[in-house]
């Protein structure tokens, strides 16, 4: 095929945003991780590593270009299978990191498998749904649906890991939405909710967890502890003014007040360093790409890619809004990362994936052979 006519069939806006996000994601973890500090022994290891896999994920996703998308299709059991396999490796042979068993050593690398059960579980749950036409309207409509997440999330929440399992039910709370879940089940289940939460509060959250959701009324409560990172992303975001204190400049960050600061609070660094003017435009960059995404799904030319893509959106605007909201204080802390922003090889592989998902739907949005 001609270079020029396969390029063409590229959605370029979706490269470009990604690319801009990527660039300043290497950018702030640059600054974050204090490359600016000679005596720093391991001050360019973060971005190494995050370049490492930035590359290898591009490679990844133009490799999957050849292959039509719709194979996934048949590779859904086989994926589902990978997953519960790697998950259960997790627990049983796992690393554990502050409390947190969820990774798998790779020598210098960790894999962090419930980054990939995102992605594998909403091409499951689009091959599921899209062989079932009908609107789901009962609970008993639902029980496939709750069957096949059952497992995944389960592993998951016991890692523990509850801001992947919130993650899964925004995935399949999006894609049910398209596939007609009637919205009085949605009311049903809130109300529910409401009604068996003091039992999920005593008997089910950690208590790190319960923190959690004290601190987003009240960060003062435990203003040493667990309100310590809200605390100075607030702090960080609101010191950054109108244009920013600069890179490598912000003093929450470079000082070391602000934890987490080049993975689940990176967004407080950008709101310090390149102020309300930097923070809109990552924010408007995310627009961009979870409109095109909306736009790729809208476009599918059949209900599995649309569902995929459906998918994909539903996962990248619940983390894009958990996460933000949370360094702003209006969200509790879940852990949930930024995608294609926050520091880790694992999360930025899995999405990187997607985009290659969604281009190639949109190539194939008129059912376009590809040699």
């Amino acid at each position: 095929m001609d270079l020029i006519r396969y390029w063409r069939k590229l959605d370029s806006t979706i490269l470009f945003t990604v690319t801009g996000l990527a660039l300043i994601s290497l950018m702030i973890i640059g600054s974050a991780t204090h490359a600016n500090i000679p005596e720093y022994p391991g001050r360019y290891d973060f971005i190494l590593k995050q370049g490492i896999f930035l590359i290898g994920g591009i490679i990844l996703a133009g490799w999957s270009l050849k292959y039509d998308y719709r194979k996934l299709y048949k590779w859904a059991p086989a994926l589902f299978i990978l997953n519960a396999v790697l998950l259960l490796l997790v627990k049983f042979a796992g690393s554990s990191v502050m409390g947190a068993q969820r990774w798998i050593q790779l020598g210098p690398f960790t894999l962090q498998p419930s980054e990939f059960a995102k992605l594998f579980m909403i091409i499951c749950l689009a091959r599921l749904l899209s062989t079932r036409k009908k609107e789901y309207t009962t609970w008993k409509s639902l029980l496939p649906v709750a069957i096949l997440m059952a497992l995944p999330t389960a592993l998951i929440f016991i890692q523990p890991d509850l801001g992947t399992s919130l993650v899964f039910a925004a995935i399949t709370f999006g894609m049910l939405y398209i596939s007609g879940l009637n919205l009085k089940l949605v009311k049903q289940a809130f109300i529910g909710l409401i009604i068996i939460f003091p039992v999920i509060w005593f008997f089910v959250l950690h208590e790190y967890q319960k923190m959690r959701l004290r601190i987003l009324f009240d960060p003062g409560v435990d203003p040493y502890g667990f309100g310590y990172h809200v605390i100075q992303s607030k702090i960080s975001i609101g010191s950054g003014g109108f244009i920013g204190q600069g890179l490598f400049v912000g003093t929450q960050s470079q000082l070391d007040f602000l934890p987490e600061n080049h993975t689940d609070f990176i967004f407080s660094v950008i709101g310090e360093e390149l102020g309300f003017v930097g923070a809109i435009f990552v924010i408007f960059l995310y627009f961009l790409l979870l409109y095109r995404t909306l736009i790729i799904s809208k476009s599918s030319g059949d209900s599995f890619g649309s569902l995929l893509a459906c998918g994909i959106f539903s996962m990248w605007l619940f983390q894009v809004f958990i996460n933000i909201g949370m360094t702003l204080g209006i969200m509790p802390v879940t852990g949930i990362p930024l995608p294609f922003m926050s520091y880790g090889g694992s999360a930025l592989l899995m999405n990187l994936l997607c985009v290659g998902i969604l281009i190639n739907i949109y190539m194939r949005r008129k059912k376009l052979m590809f040699d």
